[in-house]
């Protein structure tokens, strides 16, 4: 009986130095990613919490262009969001609505010569607010006229 018991124990070594390393590189390569993408995520989220600001405001069908921008530039520099997202902002007024429009991608190098790019489209209309920030409208129409 002591037989099987040595030969049990024998088989139970644990973790190999090359399973290790690969473990590490594995967990060095996420963190990677997250450090890399995060700052992307969290640029969109406060330009999805800046439109739901303005969303609320009740005078947003009084205001005009360069107030609305003024309004969500003043929301970004607070939150720390530049680049992209501020410059972004395309507003379209209709007859009965308003339309504003943060649509940007961000391209964030990776590792060496591999980037990671990160396409947001954030879209307020004013005329179905609650539906805020997905895009419901193709921006690509009024893009070749401007």
């Amino acid at each position: 009986m002591g037989g099987q018991f040595g030969s049990s124990l024998h088989r139970q070594r644990g973790m190999s130095y090359w399973s290790l390393i690969l473990i590490i590189a594995g967990a060095g390569f996420i963190l990677t990613c997250v450090s890399k993408m995060g700052p992307g995520y969290i640029d969109a989220y406060y330009v999805d919490q800046g439109l739901k600001k303005l969303a609320e405001q009740d005078n947003l069908r009084d205001m005009t262009r360069g107030q609305i921008k003024q309004e969500l530039n003043k929301y970004f520099l607070i939150n720390n969001v530049r680049g992209q997202p501020t410059e972004s902002v395309q507003i379209i007024r209709g007859a009965d609505s308003i339309l504003i429009s943060v649509d940007y991608e961000v391209r964030q190098p990776l590792i060496h010569n591999v980037d990671v790019v990160m396409r947001f489209n954030k879209q307020l209309n004013t005329a179905k607010a609650e539906l805020c920030c997905e895009p419901l409208v193709d921006l690509e129409q009024f893009r070749q006229r401007d």
